[in-house]
């Protein structure tokens, strides 16, 4: 449950009044040293986190540890805490957010070494919630990140040489120690909080203020319940009274005991308690059991206003959904061509990729040369051409080696050249000789295993028939993606040529004006200002221009005629104009309300996808009879089908019957 607490506390403190031990503190905060392992605790240690070490301190215990060594005197300060409630409604990681801000905005983040940890555990008089808290040690020395200094140093007090430079120590902040600076914290991290239910939309909140200010926001509220259970002495703080066995089950019973007189004096059956002299600490006890059995029953009228909320919105959900069911469609030529152009669009992209996939598909597709050569290849692991490719190769080399040997015999100059190429004519020879030998192998071997070879060559025939049929199926898309490119294309020039505005479908729109009706498919009527003149009733649509629409004027093309109204001392004169108001919302405004519906309840959500959805249902359908048939045939068929259905359309059918494109 919601809840909140916070402590500002200048070093700790014994029973005595002794000053605590920082570093045995800190071990304390942080479970390590002799609080590792502590017998007969449910609280937990979540996590734990620092910031801001000087390089000689290995981890935070040695910071602590030299703080407290440090310490001038035995009511020196060496650290302050803040100890404060985190909240169970958000999660660990969303507690450590608001921490963390909370550091950056006080300027502990920045400016002070801190360390902090965060504790679960069951809260003890309530074992359903659990008791979140974070205890945050910082020292108040104002680190100088360009001055870094040595324990010995760190933690004297500032001072400075006579020429005003710091000689030794740092300035301890004088921001955390005031009483206003307390309620300013305070503030701070209540604000912090909230903020975060908001953000998750949680309809709760806490507040530092106290019981009398808290209790007299709600009376201005109208919370009359809340407000009396704020109107009490605020519970003592037990500190670990309560951890004394007997002392919590004292507690325990003053509880069960006082919940049960709550229950009495609900049913009328309470009698009047005769006082009693009680001591200090059962007063306390007293006061703490009526504390926490007043917060239970916060929380239960908390819950139950909660829920009635909910229920009430959901009402009002539902009676939206069904306005927003009941709202007038239209659609417009103006619709119909963006749908045409999405379209040609869409057909362009697959035409385009069938179209690749096409290209690259028929590289693959092979000539039957080509597929005999790849029987081959296969039937003798892919050297028979090769061994075809180097003969070939060899014998054009050759050639042209012989062709030049006879020009140089007989001449004295030539015959180092004629010895070189002589040579290199018997070894292309003799290489040549021994593919040629291969080849007449294979010859051989296609011969006597025939058999093999035309098995190959039918696999590779069929899998090139298979891919000359998929090829066939690929290009056939393609041209009936740019078919159906060209048809959405020419119903598109068609109807560009008309008035974007026209309508060519209707629903739910009356044939004269009532209170009912939108301007714009967004503002009701009822809910603009009116007058009445001569027994008509106007709504005025535009204060600053005087432009008003009268109920009862006939709903043409789903808009009204626009007047203009003149005031004077004594009378009212009204001149109708040749505007006209819509009472639809046009394209440049559905982009805000869809918006706007998106963010609302899910019962709206659901409620505004399923009519859009319809809505361009009805506007694909309409397009493709455009496409597909003839034009004024597929606008007549609209008309009688889908709108002559509606007896209030009956007035519009001579409008449409004279549309053409």
């Amino acid at each position: 449950m919601a809840h909140y607490y916070f402590e500002n506390t200048p070093h700790g403190k014994r029973k005595d009044g002794t000053k605590l031990n920082t570093a045995t503190h800190f071990d304390y905060i942080f479970r390590e040293g002799d609080y590792a392992n502590m017998k007969n605790r449910q609280e937990d240690l979540k996590i734990t986190s620092f910031g801001n070490l000087p390089d000689w301190a290995d981890n935070p215990r040695d910071f602590w540890e030299n703080a407290e060594k440090h310490r001038n005197k035995p009511n020196g300060r060496a650290y302050r805490e803040f100890k404060f409630a985190l909240q169970e409604e958000l999660t660990l990681e969303e507690n450590i957010k608001c921490i963390e801000k909370f550091l950056k905005e006080t300027g502990i983040k920045d400016n002070h070494v801190y360390s902090y940890a965060v504790h679960d555990k069951v809260a003890t008089f309530s074992k359903e919630h659990r008791n979140i808290h974070c205890h945050l040690m910082f020292n108040e020395k104002i680190i100088e990140k360009n001055r870094p200094l040595e324990a010995d140093m760190y933690f004297k007090n500032y001072a400075e040489n006579n020429l005003g430079e710091p000689t030794k120590g740092y300035r301890s902040s004088r921001d955390f120690s005031t009483k206003t600076a307390t309620i300013n914290f305070r503030k701070l991290f209540a604000d912090i909080i909230n903020d975060k239910f908001q953000e998750k939309g949680l309809d709760i909140s806490i507040s530092e203020k106290s019981l009398k200010a808290q209790r007299q926001e709600l009376l201005n509220q109208g919370k009359i319940e809340e407000a009396e259970l704020l109107n009490r002495t605020p519970a003592p703080h037990l500190g670990n009274t309560y951890k004394n066995p007997a002392i919590l089950k004292r507690i325990m019973e003053k509880i069960d005991e006082t919940d049960a007189k709550a229950d009495e004096a609900a049913d009328g059956f309470m009698e009047q308690e005769k006082e009693e002299n009680l001591s200090i600490q059962e007063q306390k006890i007293q006061l703490f059991a009526n504390d926490v059995v007043i917060r239970q029953v916060a929380k239960q009228i908390q819950q139950e206003r909660l829920r009635l909320k909910k229920e009430q919105q959901t009402k009002k959900a539902i009676a939206e959904a069904e306005e927003i069911k009941q709202e007038a469609m239209i659609i417009t030529t103006g619709d119909i061509c963006k749908h045409l152009d999405t379209k040609i669009n869409e057909f362009e992209e697959k035409a385009t990729e069938n179209l690749a996939v096409f290209k690259t598909t028929q590289k693959n597709i092979l000539s039957e040369q080509r597929l005999e050569l790849l029987a081959k290849d296969k039937m003798f692991n892919n050297n028979y051409s090769k061994d075809i490719k180097q003969y070939d190769k060899l014998s054009k080399e050759l050639k042209q080696i012989n062709s030049i040997l006879p020009t140089l015999y007989g001449k004295a100059d030539k015959i180092k050249e004629l010895s070189s190429l002589s040579k290199k004519s018997q070894e292309l020879s003799s290489s040549r000789t021994k593919i040629g030998k291969r080849i007449s192998a294979y010859k051989i071997e296609l011969i006597t295993n025939h058999e093999k070879y035309t098995s190959i060559l039918n696999q590779l025939k069929k899998e090139n028939e298979d891919a000359i049929s998929k090829n066939k199926i690929l290009y056939a898309r393609y041209k009936y993606d740019m078919l159906q490119v060209q048809k959405y294309k020419t119903a598109l020039d068609k109807l560009s040529k008309e008035d974007k505005n026209t309508i060519i479908f209707s629903d739910k729109i009356s044939s004269k004006l009532e209170h009912k009706n939108k301007l714009n498919g967004i503002t009701p009527l009822k809910d603009l200002p009116s007058i009445t003149n001569n027994n008509n009733t106007y709504f005025i649509i535009d204060k600053n221009n005087n432009k008003a629409v009268k109920i009862g004027d006939d709903i043409t093309q789903g808009k009204v005629p626009v007047y203009y109204l003149k005031t004077n001392d004594t009378k009212i004169s009204i001149q109708k104009s040749n505007e006209f108001a819509f009472l639809y919302a046009r394209k440049k405004q559905i982009s805000n309300i869809s918006q706007k519906k998106l963010n609302e309840h899910p019962i709206i959500q659901e409620a505004y996808q399923q009519r859009q959805t319809f809505i361009a249902d009805k506007i694909s359908k309409i397009a493709d009879n455009i496409v597909n048939n003839d034009i004024k045939q597929s606008k007549t068929t609209w008309q009688e089908n889908e709108q002559i259905t509606d007896k209030t359309k009956l007035a519009e059918k001579k409008m449409y019957n004279e549309w053409s494109l």
